[in-house]
């Protein structure tokens, strides 16, 4: 039996470091890219010959002729975003159902959990997209979760409606949640998906690359509790929500920012506010690709960035929106202190990523955290890159 190889591109900070951007760059070296954990409250912004394509659910090596696009196990998934996907691919002539592959453990997202997270106002305490992933991961981890595997059981739908009145009953008065037309329309659209289990199905390509949403600080275990999302965003997600065995990891690629964003509440010890904030959330365009909300902006933390490289045993980084910080005279990274009184080094700022200032940067970067940078986004389209280390 030939030996399963998977790489994983993981964020190292709140999300939103364009992990989409570097999948997207590196799937055409592999014959299957695959999501391992999450839902639609995360999305992969991408460029594709000119039109700017949000991914929430298909895996972002779907640009990509040949290779296969998986959603794994540790997935929640939301059959009406994945149906608007499904219709949006094939406006640009793609059609996903060629090679989108789903894992039989899959959990659905029903009407019934975005409907929880809007009569509780539980989502509204910690920042959360309001997406239902919560509640699906609690039916999930209660036992009481629908999984894609049941979409052909005789009581499939008689299920579906036991849960929903199971949540219902501890609303009385609300109005009940809506099951709509294209709710249903994506269930069919799941149907004609082909359902695997995992560890039959990926041992037959000897190259996988594992793509997550979110970022390590939002990991329900490592993250900054209790203002996490709801699934395991670290290399530990990638093993669990793909059914794959440690010794499978080879090259796992941390994506950073240059500086640090962050949706929603919890802590972030090196946010800036006023003109500073108004600057970086203008010249980074930080809007989140799901909500719309405006990110949090701050200086690049180096000391969370170490514990995330350390914790997910990083071996390459990526560093993204470099060029966001064109033009400062200076720039701030975190080296030490509290989180409540960070600590910070001055470094010289840079007018083009062509300075020697800017290399000076990745060098402290690489110092400070001893991982080399492999690669650098210059700018949002697909073009906009080099790597500094051959694969």
């Amino acid at each position: 039996m030939k030996a399963l190889r998977v790489d994983a591109v993981l964020g190292l900070q709140w999300g939103d470091e364009g992990k989409g951007k570097v999948v997207d760059t590196l799937a055409c070296r592999y014959s299957v890219v695959a999501r391992f954990q999450g839902g639609p409250n995360a999305g992969h912004t991408l460029y594709h010959r000119g039109h700017k394509v949000v991914l929430h659910q298909i895996p972002s090596g779907i640009f990509h002729e040949g290779v296969y696009c998986l959603i794994g196990d540790g997935v929640v998934l939301d059959p009406e975003v994945l149906l608007r996907e499904v219709e949006g691919l094939r406006m640009l002539g793609i059609d996903p159902l060629e090679r989108l592959v789903i894992g039989e453990n899959v959990h659905l997202i029903l009407p019934v959990h975005i409907w929880l997270e809007e009569v509780s106002a539980e989502g509204e305490k910690i920042g959360t997209t309001r997406r239902g992933i919560g509640p699906a991961y609690a039916d999930r981890y209660a036992r009481r979760g629908i999984p894609v595997a049941w979409l052909d059981r005789s009581d499939f739908r008689q299920r579906i409606e036991e849960l929903t009145a199971y949540h219902v009953a501890r609303f009385p008065g609300a109005p009940p949640p809506i099951f709509s037309e294209s709710f249903w329309m994506g269930i069919e659209l799941l149907r004609e998906l082909p359902r695997v289990r995992l560890s039959e199905w990926l041992i037959q390509f000897d190259s996988v690359l594992a793509e997550g949403s979110q970022g390590t600080m939002l990991d329900i275990f490592a993250g900054t509790y209790p203002y996490v999302t709801s699934s395991h965003t670290t290399i530990a997600g990638v093993l669990a929500g793909l059914a794959v065995p440690p010794q499978a990891i080879r090259e796992v690629y941390g994506v950073t920012k240059a500086y640090a964003t962050r949706v929603g509440e919890g802590a972030f010890p090196t946010e800036v506010f006023g003109e500073e904030a108004q600057w970086l959330q203008t010249r980074g365009s930080e809007r989140g690709s799901t909500t719309g909300r405006l990110r949090r902006c701050g200086w690049l933390d180096l000391v969370a960035l170490r514990y995330a490289i350390e914790i997910n045993g990083v071996s390459r980084l990526t560093l993204t929106k470099a060029d966001v910080l064109c033009g400062l005279p200076q720039v701030k990274v975190r080296t030490g202190g509290s989180d409540t009184h960070p600590e910070y080094t001055i470094l010289p700022g840079w007018q083009t990523l062509e300075d020697a200032s800017f290399e000076e940067f990745i060098r402290f970067i690489e110092g400070f955290t001893g991982v080399s940078v492999w690669g650098v986004s210059t700018g949002p389209s697909r073009e906009d890159w080099y790597e500094r280390i051959a694969v």
